[in-house]
């Protein structure tokens, strides 16, 4: 762990209770902390909910967000403190946003995004043969599940609607999964840690899916504050998450997650999608598809 971080935790333990001594009889207000569909299930929520309420010492509101963009917006116009999103949302979003967590997946920063499509379908192994596919998106500002597939169709000289036959959003990588195993559609992309995890725990959708091509590795869906959040409170949020692996509670809601642990965030994690990100918005040349998919 980097010294500045290890300073700030220093600090941090002896930080009164993250809402402030302000008398027993003055209500205090929760602490809002956005949720999108990086969660796989509604038990993982609530033991978030209790964690936070333990090591913040103070009333905890989980708001479920349908978008990247609606988390966002309401990071944005301060009706959150913080939220767990995407890669790609947070390189949008650094005006107004920071770094605070990192969740560790095999004791790393990193995940994958995979394309996917029926078990049943031996053949395609590379984007390339997925021409003419109904394809299912996730969420217009994900990464894995929006922005890694069409910069590489840019790779290609094509975009979705050149290349698919038809395309859609589920706003939930589950149901990228779900609309590929059921047959709703042909292919589609999604975050390699909810495909592992699913597949681990036997989903049926995830088990009638394989994959057809694996991505380079990006930064890990981040945990970050609203930039004008106060600093202290910041600072025990991120304590919090740090050392969960060192506490009970923060253990089950590590197992819940499949996760290993939280680290310290570098914004240097982030570099591989602010690049894609420049080659969507025709800031930077698009780039070789082999820098995108590894080769099968």
């Amino acid at each position: 762990m980097q010294r500045r971080h290890v300073l700030a935790l220093a600090a941090c333990s002896a930080l009164p209770h993250a809402f402030g001594q302000t008398g027993p009889r003055t209500a205090r207000p929760p602490f809002r902390f956005g949720v999108t569909d990086v969660f796989l299930h509604d038990g993982a929520i609530h033991l978030l909910q209790q964690f936070l309420q333990a090591q913040l010492g103070g009333p905890v509101q989980i708001l479920q967000k349908s978008s990247y963009q609606e988390a966002l917006e309401a990071l944005r116009s301060d009706e959150m403190e913080a939220a767990w999103i995407c890669g790609f949302p947070y390189v949008v979003a650094k005006g107004f946003v920071r770094l605070c967590a990192q969740p560790g997946w095999h004791g790393q920063p990193w995940y994958r995004s995979y394309l996917i499509t029926s078990a049943r379908r031996t053949q395609a192994h590379s984007i390339r043969d997925l021409r003419g596919d109904v394809f299912a998106f996730d969420d217009p500002l994900s990464n894995s599940g929006y922005l890694v597939p069409v910069v590489a169709l840019r790779a290609l000289g094509q975009t979705p609607q050149s290349f698919f036959r038809g395309t859609f959003y589920t706003y939930s990588l589950h149901k990228v999964v779900e609309a590929v195993g059921s047959g709703l559609a042909d292919s589609g992309t999604v975050d390699g840690y909810i495909w592992e995890v699913l597949t681990q725990r036997q989903s049926q959708a995830a088990l009638k899916t394989r994959i057809v091509a694996k991505s380079r590795r990006y930064g890990f869906p981040p945990v970050v504050t609203r930039k004008n959040l106060d600093t202290a409170l910041h600072a025990r949020l991120q304590y919090a998450l740090l050392s969960a692996k060192n506490d009970a509670q923060g253990r089950a809601l590590l197992r819940s997650l499949d996760l290993q642990d939280f680290l310290p965030p570098q914004d240097s994690w982030f570099d591989g999608i602010a690049e894609l990100a420049a080659v969507l918005d025709g800031t930077h040349a698009p780039i070789p598809l082999s820098a995108i998919y590894e080769p099968a």
